[in-house]
């Protein structure tokens, strides 16, 4: 970082981090939560998603949200409330966990 501050073109064991490789790591990291927001804001506007929620307001999106975060990080726990075995959920949350697995593993490759 201090060499970013005086000018020089930073490095790490010795090769240079040029702009793809920046790209990349910025696309790594940020393809997950995009992809967990983009499932999420989808399951709240459909109405058989909705339907599944226990509970409504807040306490029903931070379930949805918690559900395919959950997901995407392989974790496989859940708040009690949001009926998930539903196809729509099944479907979301199947495609959620894989790419959490793989979405970051190709920016990290390339």
């Amino acid at each position: 970082v201090a060499g970013l501050m005086v000018g020089r073109t930073p490095e790490y064991l010795g090769k240079k981090i040029e702009a793809k490789e920046v790209k990349m790591a910025m696309l790594a990291i940020l393809c997950l939560p995009l992809a967990m927001l983009i499932f999420t804001a989808i399951a709240v506007v459909l109405p058989s998603a909705v339907a599944s929620m226990g509970n409504g307001g807040p306490h029903g999106f931070s379930e949805v949200l918690y559900a395919y975060t959950s997901a995407a990080a392989n974790n496989g726990s859940a708040f009690g409330g949001l009926t998930g075995n539903t196809p729509w959920y099944n479907i979301t949350l199947g495609i959620g966990m894989l790419m959490g697995r793989f979405l970051v593993i190709i920016p990290a490759l390339a």
